[in-house]
């Protein structure tokens, strides 16, 4: 069973997350903000990450750079989630496997960009 991390600080989102993803053949991890995300990524071994952009603190931006950062997360699919548009952050494309879902999406959408990441991953 696949392990996901998602790094989100909105409680509405975090449950819209576990609805959406309830029954998929996925282990899932949910950190309320940046820094208990990094925490987790530290401790734990995830076949994907979803972060929200937006956050207080360590924004999801600069936790993606950190996560690379981590040898064993360095081509770890990245799905990053917000209320920006994708065009904000094509720069990250650059550092590999990760794609964006502009919110508000539905759970097709959140389902077929999971799988497109582990595709891509192979």
């Amino acid at each position: 069973m696949k392990e996901l991390l998602i790094v989100e600080d909105d409680l509405e989102m975090q449950e819209f997350y576990k609805d959406m993803l309830q029954g998929e053949p996925f282990n899932i991890t949910l950190a309320p903000n940046a820094d208990e995300g990094l925490r987790k990524i530290k401790e734990g071994t995830y076949d994907m990450v979803i972060l929200d952009i937006l956050m207080e603190g360590i924004t999801g931006d600069r936790l993606f750079a950190l996560l690379r950062k981590e040898s064993r997360y360095r081509n770890v699919p990245v799905i990053m989630a917000s209320v920006l548009e994708e065009n904000t952050y094509r720069c990250f494309q650059a550092l590999g496997n990760v794609s964006f879902l502009e919110k508000p999406f539905n759970k097709e959408k959140l389902l077929s960009e999971i799988t497109k990441r582990f595709e891509s991953s192979r």
